[in-house]
């Protein structure tokens, strides 16, 4: 189970380990990584469980590679502790922890083939003895037909697309028996019906394992297929830890909101006064009494900002007189996608988007309205950001 753990818990005292242990829980206690004056990560309080998939999601720049080379061994704390088992982790060399990294770079051997390329950890000094010739084939055979990567099996890295370059890393890191698995954007280079299929069959897999995941991804969407849990990582630091359906449902914050759904949550800003709402220059609008109710409890000086999910708003002619509250505005874009249709409108310089019906067929600069429940609008602070209750 991953949960958040208090800063003070990175002072607890743990034994140092001779090498590491086959699996066991992880914990990042009070992880920090300053480069001069930049934090790259700061203060991270986590814990990783054996079978585990933790997803780490966030913009580019936001700490994951850090957060990875921090447990591979490949940078060093500039504060906090990692364990294994209740054990010092961060004590033993890179080689020592039995980490499967899987880059994002992929780091693959230029002259070896792609069974070579896989075979390399097996191979590799510190895992002499462990598996037979026969074992090794049926582990690397066994990735190399999940990521579809049998038929390459002898071509060279100069041979293999980008896609397929990132297939052979992340069966190099797959084929192995760690302490724990991070993976660093693993299927981010492949073409979207792959990458949907891989999410289902990695998560297969993984479960099945002693060892925990650590996936890092800045796709929303891929970490809430792929986790048991979800970490939302902004600027170095964690905005919210949960499942996918508690993060999904109760974002932190703005920051949070803007990342998580497909597409993610519209946050709109604006001013409450006289019984009416204004987005930016646009005209007053009347609201329902549930919707005024709301208002009058979370704005801030007049000011309100509300987070809209694309699903739950209708798109209606302007004029009409839905029977929920709404803004309105006109259609800035249409993206057709067969099974539903996003329709991001134009609201006074505000631009939100609808998912709705497949059928739809509004033309770009149509006056409309978007409809949508008081009640399943949520609110975050104008000046914070933060969820309000």
């Amino acid at each position: 189970m991953l949960s958040a753990m208090h800063a003070g818990a990175a002072t607890a005292e743990a034994e140092p380990l001779l090498h590491a242990p086959e699996a066991g829980e992880l914990a990042m206690l009070g992880l920090s990584k300053h480069y001069g004056a930049v934090a790259a990560l700061e203060d991270l309080n986590l814990t990783l469980s054996p079978g585990e998939i933790v997803a780490v999601t966030g913009p580019s720049g936001s700490g994951k590679s850090t957060l990875a080379r921090l447990v591979s061994g490949l940078e060093r704390p500039t504060t906090g502790r990692i364990t294994l088992s209740g054990a010092a982790f961060d004590v033993l060399p890179p080689q020592g922890r039995r980490v499967a990294h899987m880059f994002e770079s992929f780091a693959l051997y230029p002259t070896r083939t792609v069974f070579e390329n896989v075979a390399s950890p097996l191979n590799a000094p510190t895992s002499a003895g462990r598996w037979s010739t026969d074992e090794k084939r049926r582990r690397i055979d066994e990735v190399l037909a999940l990521a579809e990567m049998s038929a390459l099996h002898e071509r060279l890295p100069s041979q293999l697309s980008g896609g397929q370059k990132q297939r052979v890393a992340l069966c190099r890191a797959l084929v192995q028996d760690p302490s724990v698995f991070v993976l660093d954007e693993p299927i981010g280079h492949l073409d979207a019906k792959l990458r949907h299929t891989l999410r289902g069959e990695i998560r297969r897999r993984q479960r099945g394992l002693k060892q925990g995941t650590l996936w890092m991804t800045p796709d929303g969407i891929e970490a809430m297929a792929v986790a048991d849990r979800l970490v939302v990582l902004i600027g170095g630091r964690v905005q919210q830890v949960g499942t996918p359906d508690e993060v999904f449902a109760r974002p932190a914050n703005v920051q949070v909101a803007r990342l998580i759904g497909d597409p993610a949550m519209n946050v709109v800003q604006g001013e409450y006064a006289n019984g009416e709402l204004r987005v930016g220059h646009g005209a007053s609008l009347p609201v329902s009494d549930a919707l005024r109710h709301r208002l009058q409890a979370h704005a801030r000086g007049g000011r309100w900002q509300i987070g809209l999910r694309p699903t739950e708003l209708r798109i209606e002619p302007q004029g009409s007189n839905g029977a929920s509250d709404g803004l309105v505005g006109e259609v800035y874009a249409v993206e057709p996608l067969g099974k539903h249709t996003i329709v991001t409108v134009d609201v006074a310089g505000s631009r939100v988007r609808a998912k709705v019906a497949a059928t739809s067929d509004w033309s770009l600069g149509a006056p409309v309205r978007l409809g949508f429940a008081a009640q399943q609008a949520l609110f975050f602070d104008p000046d914070t950001g933060a969820l309000q209750a």
